[in-house]
């Protein structure tokens, strides 16, 4: 997660009642339409491996396999375009961008509108395919690999090296998450507000009342299917902000619904929303004043399904 500083947001917390909320949004910093909706792998840490809504996984946890059509996608880089948009660009969510064999000239679609196409993969495809290897190293600005499957911190960096190796020459960053977590080597594994509760985390497990979040300020999350979600965190459209099949971007992100959500976050009122109020994610700056900070242990439900590993398909 990109953080973001209270302190470049100040007027969002302090606009006068007669100025328009859409007014106090500004552009989104990053852009993420998810192209496809499949990934083949099943990890513990990993949101969509206990969705069972049909969005990702259907009621018997098999995989939904659907992709966004190329036009659309196509057009929704245009429309970004035209809102003066020239951030950071990626085709996932909760997905495998690399599973979907448009990716590349996706991303060069984006570069040749300005935009910064960046990669976040598993890297289980580009373990066997040297073309793939060589077309993202020339057309992404950065590549993050998920490290999943080392249980010591040897093997970690036995896994950074093999990656320096295979995509020498590309900006490369990591994100290492153990097969054992924290216990036995690096781990950035969180707690997250649709993941059941697991001793692998390497942060306390807590909610936190009253407190500040900015983060919906930071990406446009498109999913396959065309809805869009407010954060991370939000794997299924949960604050009903729409749908860029029937609504332009545009009036998405700066409709008066979605400010208030913004506003609302961002004065610390978790407790308005079902989602925001199992969130473990920390607060983003000091809750306004009059208000205190209150954390207590999150309350998790899990899913009737399974015990997953993060087993690769290979």
């Amino acid at each position: 997660m990109v953080p973001t500083s209270p302190a470049r947001r100040p007027d969002m917390l302090e606009q006068p009642e007669s100025r328009s909320a859409t007014d106090a949004t500004p552009l989104f910093e990053r852009l993420q339409i998810e192209s496809q909706s499949n990934c083949n792998r099943a990890c513990w840490f990993c949101p969509r491996t206990y969705d069972r809504t049909g969005k990702y996984l259907d009621a018997a946890g098999k995989p939904v396999l659907r992709q966004m059509p190329t036009a659309k996608i196509l057009g929704l880089l245009d429309e970004a375009q035209a809102l003066g948009f020239r951030g950071l660009v990626g085709f996932h969510h909760y997905s495998e961008p690399l599973l979907d064999p448009r990716n590349t000239l996706l991303a060069q679609e984006a570069k040749r509108r300005g935009m910064v196409p960046y990669l976040h993969t598993n890297g289980d495809v580009l373990r066997r395919d040297e073309d793939l290897c060589e077309a993202v190293r020339s057309i992404y600005a950065f590549i993050v690999v998920g490290l999943y499957d080392y249980r010591t911190n040897d093997e970690l960096e036995a896994a950074k090296q093999f990656w320096h190796e295979r995509l020498a020459g590309a900006n490369l960053e990591f994100s290492p998450i153990g097969l054992s977590g924290g216990r036995s080597s690096h781990s950035i594994g969180v707690p997250r507000a649709l993941v059941p509760p697991d001793r692998r985390m390497t942060l306390p497990d807590l909610t936190f009342r009253n407190a500040p979040c900015h983060r919906p300020l930071i990406r446009m999350l498109v999913q396959h299917d065309g809805q869009v979600c407010l954060c991370c965190e939000d794997t299924s459209g949960a604050f009903g902000l729409g749908n860029v099949n029937d609504r332009p971007l545009a009036d998405i992100w700066f409709s008066d619904h979605h400010a208030r959500i913004i506003q609302d976050l961002q004065a610390g009122r978790r407790d308005q929303y079902a989602l925001c109020r199992t969130c473990p994610m920390p607060p983003t700056g000091a809750p306004p004043p009059g208000l205190r900070v209150s954390f207590a242990p999150r309350h998790h439900r899990p899913p009737a399904a399974a015990d997953p590993a993060c087993d690769a398909a290979r």
